[in-house]
């Protein structure tokens, strides 16, 4: 299931898999040191040697056991496939990360890591939830669209409490 993790950041797993197959070849070429090696440059800028570290802090962070993350997606429980999923969508700190209803089929200790993990997220979050305490821990602006028209409120901190003017 790492694996399913990692395909989060498609080219990371690109260069992995054509690196692993340029190391598996039994009649290694010159060609072929002079691609494994533009390949291990790429991999070591895009951070590739924590990548499984990473996938797996990942999954323990949503509640998926460490015993598990070898498992095959066929071998797991339906709200264990949906965290691995959402691993997967958070892996590889995309520009731009679309959530819609995250919180659906999580429990409780993943939905608070998910929020600590958004609040410290730092590129741009679009959420889509009915889930108001979610919302209300994550969002600094909140968009209603209702009819047509779109109303954007700012949500302020005070004291530990979200505001929306």
């Amino acid at each position: 299931m790492l694996d399913v993790v990692i395909k989060g950041h498609e080219r990371l797993y690109e260069v992995m898999k054509e690196k692993d197959e340029i190391y598996m070849k039994p009649d290694f070429s010159d060609e072929d040191g002079i691609r494994a090696a533009e390949l291990e440059g790429e991999f070591a800028e895009m951070n590739g040697w924590n990548a499984e570290a990473d996938a797996a802090n990942l999954l323990s962070g949503l509640g998926i056991d460490p015993t598990l993350h070898d498992k095959k997606m066929a071998e797991l429980e339906n709200n264990q496939k949906i965290k691995v999923l959402l691993a997967q969508s958070l892996f590889g700190e995309p520009d731009v990360l679309l959530l819609d209803e995250p919180t659906n089929g999580l429990d409780i200790p993943a939905i608070s890591w998910l929020e600590d993990f958004l609040i410290n997220f730092d590129n741009t979050v679009i959420v889509v939830s009915h889930d108001r305490h979610f919302l209300n821990n994550v969002c600094t602006h909140i968009a209603d669209l209702d009819f047509g028209k779109i109303k954007v409120y700012v949500v302020t901190m005070i004291f530990g409490i979200n505001l929306v003017s």
